[in-house]
């Protein structure tokens, strides 16, 4: 399976700047079609949730700490407490996680050293083991639902505020970190560089780290610390390596793989066309050799999971059905610019 979020854009390219997929659009014409659907159907999206499910997972927070931070016990409850930058927008509030900006770790040291100093009194902990990534240990578990960073990152957040009997309490311990964070020196020597403030925290994913039962798969390919964190709990192999024939599913050693493949979403998520060509391109050069594989019966199918409720399945007799039309991957792609 491979789970390829972003794929279908919408992409601010003319047609004639895609490039041409012969792998990808044989899959996605003669695949079998198995889109989400259901009253619970919007829950189940997104990279997030959908690796949480594929786990058989809660929470996300505890998993992406663990690989994070090795040495840390793996005890208590833990949310992420994410650095971001809001931004007014016209009549909306967007906001852009610290993926998108460099933020060093002398940085987000200097800032969580600050906020902890402001809530000590709270019995509230913050860490930082990686600089984008924070996590936020609480007294007690709050009673607080929240969206996960990858649904909003780069949206509005007006409608994203987190809810729960103890939403009030919360909003507003995260008013007061968004003063001390206007007054950090950090973010003042930020903004004489002309580098984005971290002006907030977003709060999402709280829970508490168990063991996990092995999924159905024996294998991960994936390089982000909560899909590292979730194979380390089940038990499975994870590696690093980049979608390619090293690491497709041409190789029987990878048979039964998920492979994660987060290129497409972080170029769209960065307005970066240029970049969305180049992963695009490395997609198309791991599927070539799996579908080859597929063909002389190697492995027994290929998933495509968008993590947006579109997911497609290519079976080895799906390979002969040479009368559905092979349609280019611009027919499928969500939009595109204008010549």
């Amino acid at each position: 399976m491979v789970l390829a979020p972003g794929l279908l854009g919408p992409v601010p390219l003319p047609a004639e700047q895609v490039p041409t997929t012969p792998a990808l659009s044989r899959l996605l014409s003669r695949g079998q079609r198995q889109d989400d659907d259901g009253a619970d159907a919007a829950e189940r999206r997104g990279l997030t949730q959908v690796l949480l499910q594929r786990f058989g997972a809660e929470a996300s927070a505890p998993y992406a700490r663990a690989a994070d931070d090795p040495d840390w016990d793996r005890s208590g409850y833990l949310l992420h407490a994410d650095p971001v930058h809001l931004r007014a927008d016209r009549d909306q509030l967007r906001l852009f996680g610290a993926s998108h900006f460099a933020l060093s770790v002398d940085e987000a040291e200097a800032l969580v050293a600050a906020l902890n100093r402001e809530f000590a009194d709270d019995g509230l902990r913050l860490s930082a083991p990686a600089p984008s990534r924070w996590y936020l240990q609480p007294p007690a578990p709050p009673a607080l639902e929240t969206q996960p960073l990858d649904q909003v990152d780069g949206c509005s957040i007006d409608s994203a505020s987190p809810a729960g009997t103890d939403a009030k309490h919360w909003s507003g311990f995260l008013s007061e970190v968004q003063m001390a964070l206007f007054q950090s020196p950090v973010n003042a020597e930020r903004e004489r560089r002309g580098q984005p403030a971290i002006n907030a925290l977003w709060l999402w994913g709280g829970g508490t780290w168990r063991p996990l039962e092995a999924p159905g798969f024996q294998r991960l390919v994936a390089g982000s610390a909560l899909a590292q964190g979730l194979a380390d709990a089940a038990g499975i192999t994870a590696s690093h390596a980049a979608l390619s024939e090293e690491a497709a599913a041409a190789d029987p050693r990878l048979a039964g793989s998920l492979v994660v493949f987060e290129g497409l979403r972080q170029a769209l998520q960065d307005a970066d066309p240029l970049r969305w060509i180049e992963a695009l391109r490395e997609l198309e050069a791991g599927l070539d050799p799996a579908l080859a594989a597929l063909g002389r019966g190697r492995v027994g199918g290929i998933e495509l999971d968008l993590t947006d409720g579109r997911r497609w399945r290519l079976e080895r007799r799906d390979l002969r059905r040479f009368w559905r039309r092979r349609r280019t991957l611009t027919h499928w792609l969500d939009g595109l610019a204008s010549g």
